[in-house]
């Protein structure tokens, strides 16, 4: 069989990348009420590990089905990320203002904590929906558990926030290549995330854990 054959290498790699592309629209399309946006990333990785471990199924009736099923507790990551997010920035702008008024090293010292504090949560925020999408689990042990693997896998951790904000950055510089690098993020990321997580499911159930 051929590289260039309908069922070669180059041509499923068409294929798949199409149908990232079709995720990348499904998401915006239904996150466009704001407050749906946990729950539709988290069907994208639903997906998108299917997808790049070759496991049979549909982009749309799949997402539909994982947003579906992790719409409430989708909505209530969502917030909490949201919050903490605003209170930690919220700070370092106090934090910014009070340094520049009078420079005292203990406030300078307490920004770089707070900063650290929210690269953590930027760290968290890679990894909480795809194991929302791949586990079934309370939010708060979700929220613990992606805390967990992203120290865990630093190096990868590392690989995704530099590849994910990066290119999120470049999004917001240049609009017009939203639609390639929106996909490229969900596909890394479920490239990296499939293996990180492999080691992680049960052989005989690929689809969610209990945990106590």
């Amino acid at each position: 069989m051929g590289a260039f054959d309908i069922n070669g290498r180059f041509f499923r790699g068409l294929t798949k990348a199409g149908d990232f592309v079709i995720l990348s629209l499904l998401a915006i399309v239904f996150s466009l009420p704001v407050v749906t946006i946990g729950p539709s990333i988290t069907a994208v990785f639903y997906v998108g590990l299917k997808l790049v471990r070759d496991e049979e199924g549909y982009v749309w009736k799949d997402f539909i089905k994982s947003w579906k099923q992790n719409l409430k507790q989708g909505i209530i990551i969502e917030l909490i990320v949201a919050v903490l997010a605003a209170l930690l920035i919220l700070d370092i702008g106090i934090c910014r203002n009070w340094v520049g008024a009078t420079g005292s090293m203990p406030v300078q010292l307490l920004m770089f904590a707070v900063i650290g504090m929210l690269i953590v949560l930027a760290a968290v925020v890679l990894y909480v929906f795809p194991v929302l999408a791949r586990f079934d689990n309370t939010v708060i042990a979700t929220l613990k558990n992606s805390l967990i693997l992203c120290m865990h896998h630093f190096p990868q951790t590392f690989m995704m926030l530099i590849a994910t904000y990066g290119l999120i950055y470049f999004t917001l510089q240049y609009w017009g290549v939203v639609f390639l690098t929106v996909p490229l993020i969900f596909y890394i990321d479920s490239f990296i995330f499939a293996r990180i997580l492999k080691e992680y499911m049960p052989k005989e159930n690929n689809e969610n854990i209990e945990e106590e």
